[in-house]
């Protein structure tokens, strides 16, 4: 397993079981126990997972909700403390790719929708994992976005993606085609980009 998203995922729920299982995250609508089973459906159904995205699979992962709803919620954060070894998301490469982003920011969810809460300081071997994740995150974010997007942090240096022009119907060599730029701790950038923009500590600018 890649070593910060174990970390992560062990954080997550250690400040889960301290919040409490009707305590409010990020997620809108979502309290620490349906954020926690919609951890253990990703892993543990993955065909239930695509209700999340996909209206087809509504019905199956409706059903697997309602099967963990009663669940002790101990023994639910045990399920998300320990995933299925036969998920290839668990595998070292893999779990480095697909679960980092995803344990942290959720972590953060439940940190941060506490009425006091505070930034963290990572490592900085954690916050070099936590600047690639920003990279890749980048990408999906850039392409939703009228400008070029530009991600700055200090030591860490800057990555761009986008519109080299900045909107439809410019073209790249127009000079005045703007640029934002999102500039913060890599923590900080990853929540902006992954859709966290009002609980995440940035600066923003457009020009």
């Amino acid at each position: 397993m890649s070593r910060l998203a174990r970390t992560e995922r062990l954080r997550l729920v250690s400040a889960a079981r301290r919040a409490g299982e009707d305590a409010p995250t990020l997620c809108e609508g979502w309290s620490t126990r349906d954020l926690a089973t919609h951890l253990v459906i990703r892993e543990r159904h993955p065909v239930a997972a695509l209700g999340i995205f996909l209206p087809g699979f509504g019905d199956r992962r409706e059903s697997q909700e309602q099967a963990y709803a009663t669940m002790p919620y101990a023994q639910l954060l045990g399920l998300v403390a320990a995933p299925p070894r036969w998920n290839p998301a668990a595998w070292p490469g893999a779990d480095k790719l697909v679960n980092t982003t995803e344990f942290l920011v959720h972590h953060e969810d439940i940190r941060r929708a506490e009425f006091e809460w505070f930034p963290r300081r990572l490592s900085r071997s954690e916050n070099d994992e936590v600047w690639a994740q920003c990279r890749l995150a980048l990408i999906p974010y850039a392409t939703k976005s009228e400008s070029r997007v530009e991600i700055v942090s200090s030591g860490f240096g800057s990555q761009s993606a986008g519109r080299a022009g900045g909107g439809r119907g410019r073209r790249a060599s127009e000079p005045d085609a703007p640029t934002t730029v999102i500039t913060g701790e890599p923590v900080e950038i990853l929540l902006y980009l992954m859709g966290r923009e009002s609980h995440a500590l940035v600066d923003v600018r457009t020009g």
